[in-house]
């Protein structure tokens, strides 16, 4: 995708005229504009990064094609931009409809049977090659006809092919460090999740059985 300059004066227009949807020390990073569209700010971390020659703005939008490939439902990307005078860019999208996972839990409406099509969707990331470097419940979406997607996916690398065991496994490390949010689900629901992950994966017995020891070992961790 083509990157379009947007000028420091377009991008503060734009910002004022939207819901500052995410910010920090540095500004606003994420913009919910008046037509329904979101503005993402993307700001170099460090000197010495791969980000100078491969913003993560564009790997935003590549991933997003990507996983459109892979039937894997995520964001709509609009346009793609350079900011003058600045190493910044930014990326205008549509974003999913529905909520996230980790409001689900925060309101107690995440039923058993969405953990178990969470971990079904989880499983066909990882049969994908999918590595969701930021895969947590606050990236998951959930729509009203029940069907899953990502959001935030500018960190992540995808393989042509399957997860191996210790990428799943670092993976599920990933989503399972939010130690509240998990306690908050409960013992009950994360363990679904657990098992239509395992029975989803198509490997073998031995390696579904040895997968799944060792998820409920991080599992119980977690839940301490």
């Amino acid at each position: 995708m083509k990157s379009q300059l947007m000028t420091q004066a377009e991008l503060v227009r734009l910002q004022a005229s939207g819901k500052t949807l995410e910010q920090d020390e540095r500004g606003v990073k994420v913009t919910l504009l008046p037509d329904g569209s979101m503005l993402k700010v993307f700001w170099l971390r460090g000197f010495f990064t791969s980000s100078r020659v491969y913003s993560n703005a564009r790997s935003f939008c590549r991933n997003a094609e990507r996983l459109q490939q892979r039937n894997i439902t995520t964001v709509q990307i609009i346009r793609l931009h350079h900011i003058d005078a600045s190493t910044d860019t930014a990326v205008l999208y549509q974003p999913l409809a529905g909520e996230t996972v980790r409001n689900l839990i925060k309101i107690n409406k995440l039923t058993n049977e969405h953990c178990e099509k969470i971990g079904i969707f989880i499983a066909y990331l990882h049969a994908c090659g999918v590595h969701f470097k930021s895969l947590h419940f606050g990236n998951i979406v959930l729509n009203e006809q029940a069907g899953l997607g990502l959001i935030d996916i500018a960190d992540m690398r995808i393989f042509p092919w399957a997860l191996y065991h210790n990428t799943r496994l670092r993976g599920f490390k990933r989503l399972l460090r939010y130690q509240q949010e998990i306690r908050d689900l409960g013992a009950e629901k994360l363990a679904i999740i657990i098992s239509a992950y395992v029975d989803a994966t198509k490997l073998s017995e031995y390696a579904r059985q040895k997968l799944k020891m060792k998820l409920n070992a991080m599992a119980l961790q977690a839940m301490l």
